[in-house]
């Protein structure tokens, strides 16, 4: 059997966002973390970064149960409001996102029968 984190699905994000809408998006994004880790049982983290003030660069570290719990992510109420938010607040070509599985740390996950995203 395996655990959450063992089977994770995670997204990480690159946002550059417009420095006059700095703080509309830290409002809304920080709204998005704490619905999506309130009312989703499949999102185990969601994390903000600010990676670069001078540039207005920030991170988003999401990981999710897996797959399923990430498209259920996507088709949520507050997922959808911050899509209208983010075509405002996010510079033209500031969104990066990259999807994986985590990779076990250890060997003795390693070796385990295959995941179904195999």
């Amino acid at each position: 059997m395996t655990t959450p984190l063992e089977s994770a699905f995670v997204v990480i994000a690159q946002i550059r966002v417009c420095e006059a809408k700095r703080e509309r998006f830290l409002t809304h994004i920080l709204k998005l973390a704490e619905r999506s880790l309130a009312d989703e049982t499949g999102c185990l983290q969601y994390d903000v970064i600010e990676l670069d003030r001078g540039t207005q660069l920030f991170g988003v570290y999401e990981v999710y149960r897996d797959a399923a719990a990430y498209d259920s992510h996507q088709a949520s109420l507050h997922f959808h409001a911050w899509k209208v938010v983010a075509e405002v607040v996010i510079e033209e070509n500031g969104l990066d996102v990259q999807t994986g599985r985590r990779v076990p740390q250890s060997p003795a996950e390693r070796t385990r029968p295959s995941h179904p995203l195999d």
